[in-house]
């Protein structure tokens, strides 16, 4: 009988240890799946910016090359014509200012420095394009907001820097309209379903060359940018990109 009981005891303290075992198998694998589910957001979003920040980018429109400092997270650089730079992350509080060839600039109405000590609001997005004559750079700013329309379709963001113009953007060969009026110096953004398509601006019935949309997945964002003037529109285009994390000193 005591061995009996002595058998039963072992039986029975196998088992507790098998469950317990079991328990913190499954309590390591259930961290573990939360671990890998963890690396998969921070892969897929990347670090974000402060959810404060403000945000600052420069588009070159002019035919000749340029040398911009921005304000944040963005390096200073070279920028070729039609090239924007990524959207420079603002920390509150901070200037979008930007400076060319070390000096300010004026902006497009000649009414002084277009980008000195001016202060975003948490959320803003600011597009400074710049423009070249024999009066020097000037500068015309948009100011709209850092947001997604719809995490399922993609985001087209429209900027009007054409004076005199009131722009419409379709589908090359009379297709779909994309953006009805855009006024000069506005924005207006839409989602659409990820396609492949080439687009046209207008300014009345002068059209612009055609600019291919490249391949963009849900999620994605693309600005197009109307520049030149009323009677030569220039449709360009790039993907929206943060410069964040900051670059390493």
């Amino acid at each position: 009988m005591k061995r009996n009981r002595l058998g039963k005891s072992k039986v029975a303290t196998a088992t507790v240890m098998t469950a317990a075992a079991a328990v913190t198998t499954a309590a390591l694998l259930s961290a573990g799946v939360a671990r890998a589910a963890a690396d998969d957001v921070a892969s897929l979003y990347g670090p974000q910016p402060p959810a404060n920040a403000s945000y600052l980018r420069v588009l070159n429109a002019s035919s000749q090359a340029v040398h911009v400092a921005l304000a944040g997270s963005e390096a200073p650089q070279t920028l070729a014509p039609g090239a924007v730079t990524r959207f420079s992350v603002l920390t509150q509080g901070t200037p979008a200012r930007v400076t060319v060839d070390g000096k300010g600039v004026e902006d497009a109405a000649g009414s002084g420095n277009a980008t000195a000590n001016t202060t975003a609001r948490a959320g803003d997005a600011v597009t400074v394009a710049l423009r070249h004559d024999v009066k020097g750079w000037h500068a015309t700013r948009i100011v709209g907001r850092y947001e997604r329309v719809d995490g399922l379709k993609a985001t087209l963001r429209a900027f009007n820097f054409a004076p005199g113009c009131s722009a419409k953007i379709g589908v090359d060969g009379n297709g779909p309209t994309v953006f009805a009026q855009v006024a000069a110096g506005a924005q207006d953004t839409r989602a659409i379903n990820p396609v492949s398509a080439k687009l046209v601006g207008q300014c009345g019935a002068v059209a612009s060359a055609a600019l291919p949309l490249p391949a963009l997945a849900a999620g994605d964002s693309y600005s197009l940018f109307v520049t030149g003037d009323a009677a030569k529109p220039v449709l360009s285009g790039t993907r929206d990109a943060l410069a964040w994390p900051p670059a390493a000193n």
